[in-house]
């Protein structure tokens, strides 16, 4: 059986595109490890004592040490330091909302109806972080 000259550049063609396809390296390099610890590249991100630490910085999600990482790498530090303060702000709100639990379930009725109300006061400022950080995070590039 023998294979003519056209099927013979076809077939070659074919597998040239392929490899230029499958021929590429990836910039970044995310890998989970154990225990919950991410790889970004070079930087690991770890758990450490409740907070994930990524480069010297402790963030309260995550999701928010990957995307500082990831901006590291992309030298996209106005986007890090907004991924920083907007997760610290979380942070900060949601351990008030705890704190604010904790009193309440704790107290007198007096002390009850105040705490109640700043549990209502904060929830939408809890959402509303929330969702600013994700849709940031969201607009990163891997």
């Amino acid at each position: 059986m023998t294979i003519s000259a056209t099927e013979l550049t076809t077939t070659q063609t074919l597998q040239h595109r392929i490899d230029k396809l499958l021929d590429f390296t990836p910039k970044i390099k995310i890998q989970k490890l154990e225990h919950g610890t991410i790889k970004v590249n070079d930087i690991v991100i770890n758990n450490y004592y409740g907070s994930w630490k990524c480069k010297d910085q402790c963030f309260y999600r995550r999701k928010s040490a990957v995307g500082y990482a990831l901006c590291l790498i992309n030298n996209d530090t106005n986007k890090a330091n907004n991924i920083k303060s907007l997760d610290t702000k979380l942070q900060k709100v949601k351990t008030d909302i705890d704190s604010y639990h904790y009193i309440l379930r704790r107290s007198k009725p007096q002390r009850q109806i105040v705490m109640s109300h700043r549990i209502s006061a904060d929830m939408p400022v809890l959402h509303q972080v929330d969702a600013a950080l994700t849709q940031l995070l969201k607009t990163i590039s891997v």
